[in-house]
């Protein structure tokens, strides 16, 4: 018997012969770009945390990367992936290798932690509270303070002024900052700033304040707490050594007068701090020249400045 064979129809042993040559070379190449392909881009070096003013150097498992940073106020990255902290505040470091990304998300801590109490408010409390811990003494939760002879502008308008500048100010040189109140419609009394300011983790207290007395009165002082102090006498030394820092610098970018420190052991939110601690008159409100500039942009510039400055002087940077 002969076999009929199909000319025309090739068997399915031919078929699966055909595809097999057709695709094996796709398939292995295939192969090759999936397992290339699972080799993620990686940090192998990284961190999620550092202090304003150092640096670290990320890496990451490929050549040829690009770097960046979300927020260049935040840190900054050089190109061989070396990090440096500026100012406090969170930002995404970014790694880059042809069409692969990755971040790690990196916290910025404060060098120190300032606590700024912008004194006063908009409406003073004659409510009454006790001057320190255990105090048989009590005085009103907060005054109303003055205003400016020739502006008008009342003293809570003017710490809160100073106030934010100076955060502003110490953000960018590297500080965490605290501040009591960030609007002049509150009711916060003296005990409760200086316990806000303890809570906070901050490291020094700097109240803020101006002077009211006549006309030709005029200059700057600071208030600190004496040795002899029953609620914060071990705070002294360290206190004085702010006040001083404080003045010196600040009359010296301000050039108002100085007039020193003086030595007030009367006064709550002192009282009831638990960090050093030193209370600024910045210059007499009702002294005309001095009312005009520190009510001015130029002048609270300067005074930030200032300020800012003490704070570097006491800390040693």
């Amino acid at each position: 018997m002969k076999t009929k064979i199909y000319r025309g129809i090739p068997s399915i042993a031919a078929l699966l012969l055909c595809f097999a040559i057709m695709f094996s070379a796709p398939l292995e190449i295939w192969a090759q770009s999936s397992i290339s392909g699972e080799k993620q881009l990686a940090f192998t070096r990284s961190v999620n945390q550092l202090t304003a003013g150092k640096q670290y150097r990320f890496r990451v498992n490929a050549e040829n990367v690009t770097w960046s940073v979300g927020n260049r106020k935040i840190a900054s990255v050089s190109s061989e992936g070396v990090v440096k902290a500026k100012r406090y505040g969170k930002t995404k470091v970014y790694a880059s290798s042809g069409n692969r990304r990755i971040s790690v998300t990196l916290q910025v801590k404060g060098k120190k932690v300032i606590g700024i109490d912008p004194g006063h408010q908009s409406h003073g409390s004659n409510r009454r509270e006790p001057v320190g811990p255990g105090a048989s003494t009590y005085k009103a939760r907060v005054s109303g303070g003055t205003s400016g002879t020739a502006t008008g502008k009342a003293e809570y308008r003017l710490t809160l002024e100073v106030g934010k500048k100076l955060k502003k100010e110490l953000w960018d040189r590297g500080y965490q900052v605290v501040m009591t109140r960030t609007k002049n419609d509150v009711d916060i009394s003296n005990k409760e700033r200086a316990k806000l300011i303890n809570e906070s983790g901050a490291d020094i207290c700097v109240r803020l304040h101006a002077d009211g007395a006549a006309s030709s009165a005029r200059g700057a002082s600071v208030l600190c707490p004496s040795a002899s102090n029953r609620y914060v006498g071990k705070l002294h030394s360290k206190s004085k050594k702010l006040s001083k820092a404080l003045i010196d610098e600040y009359c010296k970018k301000t050039g108002i007068r100085n007039r020193g420190i003086s030595y007030r052991d009367d006064l709550t939110g002192t009282n009831w701090s638990s960090v050093p601690v030193a209370l600024i008159e910045m210059g007499f409100m009702t002294n005309a020249a001095e009312d005009r500039y520190m009510a001015s942009s130029e002048g609270q510039k300067e005074m930030a400045e200032g300020l800012a400055d003490g704070i570097d002087a006491y800390f040693g940077y």
